[in-house]
């Protein structure tokens, strides 16, 4: 039984479970289960969230914030602080599954994003984001997922292949910084960002595989997410019980569809790894459009 435990392959199932047995014991089962009934629409938009997160280089907040800003009403400022705080636990689990599991990853990007990509996030959500507009911060949003999804798809018509490239490329050291800091700022104003700029970075400046892409970017979300969920509930008290009410309802959905997309991720075809992202950005900045033209 010890040995098993040990062995790094059970480790994402453990985590789970020792979530699931916190949860338990701080609320009791039947409390536990009737706040998932009571915030059924935020475990509901989690449970594809969550998978997100996981399996794509877009957080699980590029789906908890369109979702909860538009169709739920929902105030930006919270659904930001609720998107970095569920994807704390969320992409952990999926963190936990690609090291645990070997998915590959680009280590030495990975070490150089993680502090300035936290650099980023704090300097955001202490400096920026509370003077930023509204509709201003979900426009930028969209722009860059537009944006994004722009290159992917030149890419895809001129049929620039993803060669497979070896654990380690050889990255220019000042562009991977300042991308990771501009992912960093975007992640305090959204709760999302550094994962899509990295991302985006590896795959159209250095032709890098799409799936350890995926997973590097998975990686340094995470990382982003405990330095900015961090700030918030230490030193901003942004953590309202509002934020925790949602994050009780959504963090047993996302511990465990967080780590089976990084799984499925890493199992299906690139083609289709594309296709899905672009579907969801067209969504995402199909609802911004409307809004938009709502305000003229």
């Amino acid at each position: 039984m010890i040995q098993r435990i040990a062995q790094p392959a059970t480790w994402p199932i453990l985590f789970t479970l020792l979530v699931y047995v916190v949860l338990i014991w701080l609320q009791g089962f039947s409390q536990a289960l009737a706040q998932i009934l009571a915030e059924f629409e935020i475990a509901l938009t989690m449970a594809l969230g969550s998978f997100v997160a996981g399996g794509t280089a877009l957080g699980g907040g590029a789906v908890a914030f369109p979702v909860m800003t538009k169709m739920l009403a929902i105030e930006p400022a919270t659904a930001k602080v609720f998107s970095l705080a569920i994807q704390s636990f969320g992409m952990s689990a999926a963190t936990i599954t690609i090291f645990c599991r070997q998915i590959p990853v680009y280590r030495n990007v990975i070490m150089m994003a993680l502090p300035m990509a936290a650099l980023g996030v704090v300097i955001s959500l202490q400096f920026i984001a509370p003077y930023a507009p509204r509709l201003l911060v979900k426009s930028i949003f969209s722009l860059l997922l537009l944006c994004f999804a722009v290159t992917l798809v030149l890419r895809w018509w001129r049929k620039a292949h993803h060669q497979p490239s070896s654990e380690f490329i050889r990255p220019k050291l000042l562009r991977f910084m300042l991308v990771a800091f501009i992912g960093g700022i975007a992640s305090g104003l959204v709760g999302s960002g550094a994962d899509i700029a990295l991302f985006a970075l590896l795959v159209v400046a250095y032709n890098a595989d799409v799936k350890k892409a995926t997973a590097t970017s998975v990686v340094v979300m995470a990382f982003t997410s405990l330095v900015g969920s961090g700030v918030n509930a230490w030193h901003l008290g942004a953590v309202t019980p509002e934020i925790n009410s949602y994050l009780l309802a959504a963090i047993p959905i996302v511990v465990v569809g967080a780590p089976l997309g990084a799984y499925v991720c890493s199992k299906v075809k690139v083609g289709h790894l594309v296709s899905f992202l672009l579907l969801l950005i067209s969504l995402e900045v199909t609802f911004t459009g409307y809004e938009l033209y709502l305000q003229i």
